[in-house]
């Protein structure tokens, strides 16, 4: 990708003396073709390379979103990647959203590193794929109350984080229920689960899938 820095000034030597030429401000003033290169079947994590200004813009990249320097412990999660050109400049760019939904936006790929965020390890759920998804919807506490609810039954971690992953981002893929076809893996096909969401507006929306197993004797 061509990176401009704007407001930059360069320096010659012009017959004796000095000439002062700034350059142009970056994307703002040209008009970008937008090209969808893939999506990614699950959201993939990134976090930003360093601490410095990396730009996330709207898909017409003529407006700056937001900053990465101000989100050093963010775990980006990817959805698509894209290819944007314009006269001057071109790149490749991934379409990311922050775990809470909150932000989001198209950022060029060289700001970022893919993986979960060394700074903030435990807001992130990786399977055993590479796909990944925030736990900022995961309310422990009232997991242990759904638990309560099911006496006899103790929490199987390995399911758990199938059911997690199965509304992690429901309705985003072509095969959402994916994960159904993953516990039923791990319990048999005879005990094929139904897996069901808890929510609770008095809970601040907060979403849970609880999955457990039975207590041997």
């Amino acid at each position: 990708m061509k990176k401009v820095v704007t407001g930059s000034l360069v320096l010659g030597a012009v017959m004796g003396g000095l000439a002062v030429v700034q350059m142009p401000q970056h994307a703002q003033a040209a008009t970008y073709q937008v090209k969808k290169l893939m999506g990614f079947r699950q959201p993939t994590s990134y976090y930003a390379k360093s601490a410095k200004s990396g730009y996330l813009w709207n898909k017409s990249h003529t407006k700056r979103l937001h900053n990465l320097k101000n989100y050093p412990k963010t775990t980006w999660y990817a959805t698509a990647k894209y290819s944007m050109k314009s006269v001057r400049n071109s790149g490749t760019y991934l379409k990311v959203t922050n775990g809470t939904g909150k932000a989001e936006g198209y950022v060029w790929t060289g700001y970022l590193k893919k993986g979960v965020n060394p700074a903030n390890p435990n807001g992130t759920l990786t399977d055993s794929s590479g796909a990944a998804m925030s736990t900022y919807n995961i309310d422990d506490n009232l997991n242990k109350q759904l638990l309560d609810l099911f006496p006899g039954t103790i929490p199987d971690e390995p399911l758990q984080l199938a059911a997690d992953f199965i509304f992690a981002y429901l309705g985003a893929y072509p095969h959402p229920d994916d994960y159904t076809g993953v516990i039923a893996e791990m319990v048999g096909d005879e005990n094929e689960p139904f897996v069901i969401r808890l929510s609770s507006p008095s809970l601040q929306f907060k979403c849970n899938t609880l999955a457990t197993r039975p207590k041997r004797p």
